[in-house]
């Protein structure tokens, strides 16, 4: 999805998840060929919070809403194996997370079709991020990210099944010219449409319930 694809490799898959080869990461969308990416949605176990991400404007190939996205998403480059993909952490958040750090969810096998001509073919690997950090405390030092959204689990919760409309947000913007924070809310229509749909997989509320599950222990309930 990200405008930064001529020049990176990503390894190619059958259905089955089997290797095939490599290929350009924009070819692969525009021939819409299976490959992999790394998620994860970070929560802090003591606040009971979670963070969304604002994308910086210009990161699609296609025009995209200001949506807030889980944390930290991002294709594996060929090659890489799948505890790699906390590059995409260190990269999104500028922090420094060893893989052993993270609660692996399983994968989201998925195909849908964002824009012409871009085609998402995606073993997804989702995980878990645990954690206990201020917003002041996230260096978030890349461009591909212009914001963090600091939500309640509870609200984050109700916000995906629909029972509320908007929820308190706090807000981590970086401006370009420094860093600003404040108090506001998030509204439901901020959510990326595709993972409410109640014809899909719901995917906001699966994450934010395997989140409160984890928190409550239960991590044999975790996996879908």
């Amino acid at each position: 999805m990200e405008c930064d694809v001529n020049s990176v490799r990503i390894d190619i898959y059958d259905d089955r998840n089997k290797h095939l080869g490599v290929e350009d990461k924009k070819t692969a969308h525009e021939r819409g060929l299976w490959h992999r990416t790394f998620s994860c949605l970070a929560i802090n176990p003591v606040t009971g919070t979670v963070l969304l991400q604002k994308k910086a404007p210009g990161r699609y190939v296609f025009t995209r809403p200001d949506y807030a996205d889980f944390t930290v998403g991002g294709h594996y480059e060929a090659g890489e194996r799948i505890p790699d993909g906390v590059r995409e952490i260190r990269e999104e958040l500028g922090l420094d997370i060893a893989y052993g750090e993270l609660q692996p969810l399983g994968i989201r096998q998925t195909a849908v079709t964002p824009a012409p001509g871009w085609v998402e073919r995606e073993f997804q690997y989702w995980h878990l991020l645990p954690l206990d950090v201020e917003l002041e405390e996230i260096p978030l030092d890349d461009a591909e990210v212009c914001g963090i959204v600091q939500v309640g689990l509870d609200d984050a919760i109700g916000l995906a099944a629909g029972d509320h409309t908007e929820v308190a947000a706090r807000y981590f913007i970086d401006t370009g010219d420094g860093r600003e924070y404040l108090n506001g809310t998030l509204s439901r229509d901020e959510l990326v449409p595709g993972y409410l749909d109640t014809d899909s997989d719901q995917l906001y509320l699966r994450l934010f319930v395997a989140a409160r599950r984890y928190l409550r222990g239960e991590r044999k309930y975790l996996f879908w």
